[in-house]
This record gives C-alpha cells, sequence and structure tokens, in this order.
C-alpha cells in the first residue's frame, strides 16, 4: 500500500466510520501517511560539499525505532554505498530533533562531489516495518582548500569491490580525510589541523593535539559536531603533548605523549592508554623499563636510554589479546613485546647491525628469525586476525644513535611484512611480505581490514619518490592490486601519515 492509499483509507476510517486505530490490520509504515516531496528538504548548514542534512516534518516519532541513508554509488564504480543508520534515541538526545516544532535534521554524509546524489531514506517503526523513499541531493564541485586531495592520480582502478570500500587518510594539513577505492574523496571536514595522531572512534575522530602543551583529544563526528576530550591523570606533566599514532588498547586508546616527569624531558618513550573519558587506566615508561631491565642484568643502560634525545622514537603500539601484551615499535632500534601489567620485556625483534645489540642483556631478548627481513625503522605495528605481527618495514637507518655507534643497514625498498612468533621457543618467521620497489623510508603504514572474513590490505606509503609523493595501495593476500591511487606532498608526511580503513558502508549511531 502507497502513503495516497494510506492516506485514502485514513479519511475513510474518520470521516464515515470512525475506526480504532488498534484494530487497524496494516503494519505502521503503511499507516503512515507521508510526503517526502513537501514534508523533506535538504537543510544543509555546512560548507563541505560532502556533508548536509534534511530537515523533516511530520513525523509520528513515538513509534519510529531508527532513521536510516543509503547513498547510491555511482555507476560504474565500486565502492559498496554509503550506509548509515541513527537510533531514534541517539536523534532525540543530541540536539537533532526539535519537540516543540516536531522537525528533526538529518545528518548526512559521505556525499560524492559535483553529483547528484540518489539517496534512499528507511524509516524503521518499532513493530520493524519500514517507510522507504527517496531523495536527490546535488553538490558542487570539491576544491581543496590545500590544493592536495582534488589533485589524485589514479593508476589502477579497481575491477571489483575489496574487502573495504573506503579509507582515511592522517596528515598534518587538515582533518582526516575520507577516500573511496574508486579514487574519490567522500570527507573532508576542512578544518586545519595535524591530525596524524587520530583515530576513528565511536563514529568520530579522535584527534590529539600536537605540539601544544595540551593534553586534550579534539572529538568530531561524520556530521560535523565537534568536542574536546580533555586527559586526566597523566604523569607526563602540564607540558605533555601528542606524537605518531593513536591506537586501540586493551580497554580504551593508546596514546604517545612527550612531556616531563619528576624535572625529566621523556621525548617519544612513554605510552599511556585512556578510557573514553580521558582518564588514564595504565602507563609504560619505556626508559625506565628498559634502564631497570639492563642494570638488572649487569649493563650500563646510560649511552642507550638517553632523557631529552629522541632515543626510542615510539610511532605505533598495540595491544595483543592472545598473551595479553603490548606490542611497540621503536623506530630507532626494534619491535618490543612487553607484559601489559607488568611491563617486563619479553622479546626484541629489529635489525641485529644496530647500537642496541652490542648489549648483552638486549641480545638476550632478541628474537632468532628464521626466514625473511627484520624490521628496520618500522611503522603501523598491529595484529592480524590470525594473531600475527603486521608491519610497515620502512628499511632506513637510525637518525639518533649516539656518536661513534652503528645505526644500522638501509634497505633498497620498503616493505610490508607479517611475522608468526613463537614466544616460548624465541623464534620469528615472515610468512607473508609485499615489495612493490617503492622506497618510503618515513611514515607510512599496512593495515588489514579485520572486518572482513578474508580482508584485503590497505599501503600506504608516505614518502614515496624522495618523500615528494603518497602512493595508496590496496591488495589481496595473494599480493593482487586491487586499486593504486597517488598524491603529491609537498612535505614529507603531509598528505598522509598512514591510512587505515573505515567502515563508511555500515556506520550506525546508537
Amino acid at each position: 500500500m502507497n502513503h495516497k492509499e494510506a492516506l485514502f483509507l485514513g479519511m475513510i476510517c474518520f470521516g464515515l466510520y470512525g475506526c480504532d486505530s488498534s484494530n487497524d490490520s496494516r503494519t505502521l509504515a503503511e499507516q503512515f501517511a507521508y510526503d517526502p516531496t513537501t514534508q523533506v528538504f535538504e537543510d544543509d548548514p555546512h560548507t563541505s560539499v560532502f556533508i548536509s542534512a534534511l530537515k523533516m516534518t511530520g513525523l509520528d516519532t513515538e513509534k519510529i525505532k531508527n532513521i536510516s541513508f543509503n547513498i547510491k554509488t555511482k555507476d560504474g564504480n565500486f565502492a559498496k554505498p554509503v550506509s548509515v543508520t541513527y537510533d531514534w534515541s541517539y536523534l532525540s538526545s543530541n540536539g537533532l530533533y526539535d519537540s516543540a516544532n516536531n522537525s528533526l535534521q538529518l545528518p548526512i554524509f559521505g556525499l560524492y562531489s559535483g553529483y547528484l546524489n540518489e539517496l534512499t531514506i528507511d524509516i524503521k517503526y518499532i513493530d520493524d516495518s519500514i517507510y522507504s523513499f527517496q531523495k536527490e541531493i546535488p553538490t558542487a564541485n570539491y576544491v581543496d582548500s590545500a590544493g592536495i586531495y582534488d589533485n589524485v592520480s589514479i593508476s589502477i582502478k579497481p575491477t571489483a569491490t575489496p574487502s573495504y570500500s573506503y579509507f582515511y587518510l592522517k596528515g598534518a594539513l587538515k582533518s582526516p580525510i575520507i577516500m573511496d577505492v574508486d579514487g574519490e574523496v567522500r570527507w573532508d571536514a576542512d578544518i586545519k589541523r595535524v591530525s596524524s595522531s587520530s583515530a576513528f572512534i565511536n563514529n568520530a575522530f579522535w584527534t590529539g593535539n600536537i605540539k601544544n602543551a595540551a593534553t586534550r583529544i579534539d572529538v568530531l563526528s561524520l556530521y560535523g559536531k565537534s568536542g574536546t576530550l580533555h586527559i586526566n591523570g597523566t604523569t607526563m606533566g602540564s607540558d605533555a603533548y601528542f606524537h605518531h599514532n593513536i591506537d586501540l588498547g586493551k580497554q580504551g586508546i593508546l596514546i604517545e605523549l612527550d612531556g616531563t616527569t619528576n624535572g625529566t624531558l621523556k621525548i617519544e618513550s612513554f605510552l599511556s592508554e585512556i578510557d573514553e573519558s580521558g582518564n588514564v587506566i595504565k602507563e609504560w615508561d619505556l626508559g625506565k623499563i628498559f634502564s631497570e631491565y639492563m642494570v638488572q642484568e649487569g649493563d650500563d643502560p646510560s649511552n642507550f636510554v638517553r632523557d631529552g634525545v629522541d632515543w626510542f622514537h615510539m610511532n605505533a603500539a598495540t595491544y595483543d589479546p592472545t598473551d595479553d601484551t603490548l606490542v611497540i615499535s621503536s623506530r630507532e632500534n626494534f619491535v618490543v613485546k612487553l607484559d601489559y601489567n607488568t611491563g617486563k620485556l619479553i622479546w626484541l625483534l629489529g635489525d641485529e647491525t644496530k647500537h642496541w645489540y652490542s648489549y648483552p642483556s638486549l641480545q638476550k631478548l632478541a628474537l632468532s628469525l628464521s626466514s625473511g627481513q627484520t624490521p628496520i625503522g618500522q611503522h603501523a605495528v598491529s595484529m592480524t586476525k590470525d594473531g600475527k605481527l603486521m608491519l610497515f618495514n620502512n628499511g632506513r637507518r637510525s637518525f639518533n644513535n649516539p656518536a661513534g655507534t652503528p645505526a644500522g643497514i638501509d634497505l633498497a625498498s620498503s616493505q610490508t611484512a607479517i611475522f608468526d612468533i613463537d614466544n616460548h621457543n624465541r623464534t620469528a618467521q615472515v610468512t607473508w611480505s609485499f615489495d612493490d620497489g617503492i622506497y618510503s623510508d618515513i611514515c607510512s603504514s599496512i593495515y588489514e581490514d579485520k572486518l572482513a572474513t578474508q580482508g584485503d590490505f590497505l599501503i600506504n606509503y608516505a614518502a614515496a619518490d624522495n618523500r615528494s609523493k603518497v602512493v595508496i595501495q590496496g591488495i589481496n593476500k595473494d599480493k593482487q592490486k586491487l586499486f593504486e591511487f597517488s598524491y603529491p606532498s609537498p612535505t614529507p608526511c603531509a598528505t598522509s601519515w598512514n591510512a587505515i580503513q573505515i567502515p563508511l558502508e555500515h556506520i550506525h549511531f546508537q
């Protein structure tokens, strides 16, 4: 039954029979008399061409469970449609519903630029029936204020849809950028801030404040709502600021801070885990951990752990749930695994021609690698779905080793790799690697799509071609390239520090 038939039946019941609606056998969607052409119109408060809103009036709000929108994929493209659901409780408690005027502002995001976007809006009722209608939203052409992201070069177009359809780029020019696998930019809030310390959490980007002596996180939702989260309880002092990654931890998120503890400057060697309210759960001082261990083993750590110097250069950390540990990337030295609760060092994996391997205490922790290349200057450590260590192996020697000590080797090109590690026997082997002949000596990343049963990879060469451009690749486990794009990068890592999948095809605001 369409809405005109429902309206006609309602008039008959009211005018002729005085029908009791409680005996109406139709679903709530069938009973809903609604005309989207007059009761729904675009009401766009945003400057971004990718973000809009629909103003909806005349809703029977007491019976609505949720409202969703779906943006149809362009003909010939392969990204899955943007699909977003808002629970009614979310809409009503986040300032999007005006009860006095029975008016709803439905946020829309992920639009194509320079295009007549075709949307399907579904209103789902408490009886699970759905009232559905279509709406078109035209958008202007995208002009990037930074002069970068509207200048993509597509070298390999997809011929099928990878396991993921969307990903975001973190960089130094502005808030994160969302792209799809077809090479289209689908989201840019155009806020000028360094966004390398960013993560996508609860349908919003959390970005740590960098180089500003303020332990706060800026929160930006996908429809433009912004807020601030303050970090409470860190021992890093009032001069603390973010650097490098924000990663998922055991209970909350792992953040990397510089700052001063007990009058001593700690540079890129301190890790905190905070909850979603900003409260510190746990902290690890890697300088203290290594110093105490080395002294206990009879080594002098003074020329290895050097406060006030970037001796460690932590750039990523991840939680390993298989054995309740942390795996941390020290770009200057190695990858290190330590016990989550005690901070006890478990193993090290890295270039043994570097300075760190001259200490017997650290040699004792080194894994024996039976196959493949050791990590050198690595970034983006993470755990795969099957519990293996994955990272981007940049292949660049140390920058800050003590004078007169070995800095290690350089590789001819950068690699991405998966390591299978046997903690008990202290051995490791590379079980998968990919080398495309591209050298990206700093920044960069590889991440697996963990939402799919057979997840594809996303590789970001952040400093390719002598640090002049970014190369972004989709690749599967058979090492087939699924797509490849590139962007100019005016300064190293500025265009994208790294890139991570984002599930824009199934977002749910609860």
